[in-house]
């Protein structure tokens, strides 16, 4: 039954029902007579129905990417193009087809083919002819992230039911309650004088997923009313925004600085901020004003909204003082509003000079060979310089003493160097184009990592390895990276040996001549995953190519929390289709599962799961793009364990996948 047809059957359901209520309190026949509690009954026009129907209301903000309006649906099928490409859109589940394609191109644009069905928030439906006949339709709705009537924040859970009593209080039929728009029905239907009751308990759910049990009208009424405006609404028009969360803003606004684009219409600022994690912010024309003025800052939620307090901003731009709602959040970009105040900052991670690349550093080498005699022939450009991202010039050189970096003399060969010690320093010397300088200090110590028990199956052609014992770090180029990082157990029980992302933290891996992966290369990826999120419409990242969706590869979950593989190019997705015939995937929070994807020098793509084949593209028109890029990100918007990554630069036979299956989980600390 469509949509529409099922709205017209309940819209006559409900009044015929009301007719018969009339009819039936007038029969002799006697029916079980009970005397409902008056504070139990539902009476039109109070709070709780209110409130009740205010949750039953059809929330129109699920296909925002398409109307841009939160306050209706368009009701399926509708046909849309973005970018020249036409998609029918024939359920919810096609939806996840509409953002892919989003993803990959830099116009976000729907075009859609009238005429339309559009179903309003109370489950009434208007024919649209039109552009300007829907654009009429969302001027009625309220804007992004802006109060409105419905509630979202907490839902009731389906099925309960609600007894219905004639005027001699007999009850005359016991109604089901299925769904939001059969309460919202029944709702209504209680102005034509129906007496009703509510069978307790029933549950519901907040948007944190807490189920909470209530036993009465009053219990009811108090669950709703405490949940209303506690949470993200997600009424905007930003389909990506999954992690716009308090921690994602506040981690954000750390990383960089932010230029103000737009006060109130006002595009000429050049004022840049450095937010501090003291709560503190610092602020200047230029990032090497010798004038700097200052203030304070913090995230917070207020009623559903993510706001940025802004406060003792004393002089020069004093309105940005104040609480501004954070309406669209990006990782590079802001949009806020205060009362009828506009601000949009944006993120700028250019650095002025090469020096603030480089710091002192202290690294661990190891010593593979058996047996252990600590000294390694290492490439100090790869350890040291490739794993560097920096948007200035500069010449760098390496040296055994402080002497010769600042004299520039006697320079190291950087690419074929072995250690004098144990524990040695060298001293790299970074230089600008105007011929300034600074020297860094390179401590080495070379340790034994591997002893001739520990052997790691299949190594060959092994470009990338991070098994996260209880580090980041790859053990093939043997770079690392330190942070506040979250390590779990793994599949086997191992503690501190994968790594657990929240949903709003990424880890970058910097791509280098021999890990990186262009069009036309043989590659494969092998990683181990758990879901943490049972949010089945959540864009999820474990690994892609590049730092941003519309560039390279990615390997993700979505729409039910399925694995796919997609290129940010051709607009290329291979699913693994069996995920969901299997009712407890979506959902399984518990279990590990293997994810291998593979692609060979014919373009044939393979996707196996768990040791099997999934699904597979012969001669697919996948393209990753011909440029390496920069790095590799892990855990974009996931909430979950990731484990054991590897990523080979040829494709993986069905042997190898069953063998990196059945092998235990990994805590190793080198190859």
């Amino acid at each position: 039954m469509s949509k529409i047809s099922k709205i017209t059957y309940l819209r006559w359901l409900f009044s015929l029902f009301a007719i018969c209520l009339c009819i039936t309190s007038c029969q002799e026949e006697r029916l079980e007579t009970i005397t409902p509690n008056a504070e139990e009954t539902l009476v039109a026009n109070t709070m709780l129905p209110q409130l009740m129907e205010r949750i039953s209301l059809l929330d129109g903000s699920a296909d925002n990417f398409i109307d841009s309006a939160n306050c209706f649906l368009v009701d399926l099928p509708v046909t849309v193009s973005i970018n020249g490409i036409t998609i029918v859109v024939n359920s919810v589940n096609d939806y996840s087809e509409i953002i892919a394609t989003l993803n990959q191109s830099d116009n976000n644009d729907v075009t859609i083919t009238y005429p339309i069905t559009i179903v309003l928030s109370d489950y009434s439906e208007i024919v649209i002819e039109n552009q300007e006949q829907l654009q009429t339709q969302i001027n009625n709705c309220t804007g992004p992230n802006q109060p409105d009537i419905d509630i979202e924040c907490i839902d009731f859970q389906y099925p309960f039911s609600i007894a219905i009593f004639d005027t001699n209080f007999e009850v005359i039929e016991t109604q089901s309650i299925t769904d939001d728009e059969t309460l919202f029905y029944f709702l209504e239907s209680l102005s034509n004088g129906i007496v009703a009751s509510i069978n307790y308990p029933i549950s519901l759910v907040n948007a944190a997923g807490t189920v909470i049990s209530v036993n009465s009208n009053q219990e009811l009424e108090t669950a709703i009313a405490a949940a209303e405006n506690t949470c993200d609404e997600d009424d905007d028009n930003n389909y990506n925004d999954a992690n716009c969360t308090q921690a994602f803003v506040t981690e954000n606004l750390i990383d960089c600085f932010w230029r103000i684009t737009n006060l109130d219409g006002n595009t000429q600022l050049i004022y840049e901020f450095y937010f501090n994690q003291d709560g503190s912010f610092t602020f200047s024309t230029e990032p090497t004003s010798s004038t700097v003025y200052e203030g304070n800052w913090e995230v917070t939620t207020s009623n559903g909204s993510l706001v940025l307090n802004i406060s003792n901003v004393t002089s020069n731009i004093t309105s940005v003082n104040g609480s501004w709602i954070i309406d669209e959040c990006t990782t590079d970009e802001l949009q806020l509003h205060n009362g009828n105040q506009q601000l949009t900052l944006q993120k700028s991670c250019e650095n002025n000079t090469p020096f603030e690349c480089f710091e002192n550093i202290q690294r661990t080498i190891c010593d593979e060979d058996n047996p252990f005699d600590g000294f390694v022939e290492m490439n100090l450009e790869e350890l040291f310089i490739e794993t560097i991202t920096c948007t200035q010039p500069y010449d760098f050189s390496f040296h055994i003493t402080q002497v010769d970096a600042d004299a520039s003399v006697n320079a190291l060969t950087p690419n074929s160097y072995t250690n004098t010690s144990a524990v040695e320093t060298l001293y790299l010397r970074i230089q600008d184009n105007t011929g300034v300088y600074e020297v860094y200090t390179i401590t080495i110590a070379v340790e034994e990592c591997c002893t001739s028990a520990m052997t790691t199956p299949l190594i060959d052609n092994l470009i990338l390895y991070m098994p996260f014992a209880n580090e980041v770090k790859d053990l093939v180029s043997n770079w690392e990276t330190t942070g506040n990082y979250t390590y779990v157990s793994d599949r086997d029980g191992n503690t501190s040996c994968a790594l657990g992302f929240n949903g709003s933290e990424t880890l970058e891996v910097p791509i280098t001549t021999t890990n990186q992966i262009v069009q036309g290369d043989a590659f494969s990826v092998s990683l181990w995953f758990k879901m943490q999120n049972t949010n089945a419409s959540n864009y999820e990242i474990l690994l892609q190519k590049g730092s941003a969706i519309s560039e390279g590869f990615q390997i993700s979950v979505f729409d039910l929390n399925t694995p796919v593989f997609s290129d940010a190019d051709s607009g290329y997705g291979l699913w693994d289709d069996p995920w969901n015939m299997d009712a407890n995937l979506p959902s399984d929070t518990t279990n590990w599962h293997h994810l291998v994807l593979t692609v060979d020098g014919n373009n044939t793509v393979r996707l196996y799961r768990d040791g099997q084949q999934r699904n597979e593209d012969v001669n697919s028109t996948i393209d990753i793009g011909s440029t390496p890029l920069m790095n590799y990100m892990l855990g974009s918007g996931f909430e979950g364990h990731l484990d054991d990554i590897r990523m080979y630069n040829i494709a993986l036979t069905p042997n190898d996948v069953s063998t990196l299956y059945t092998l235990d989980a990994d805590c190793n600390a080198c190859l």
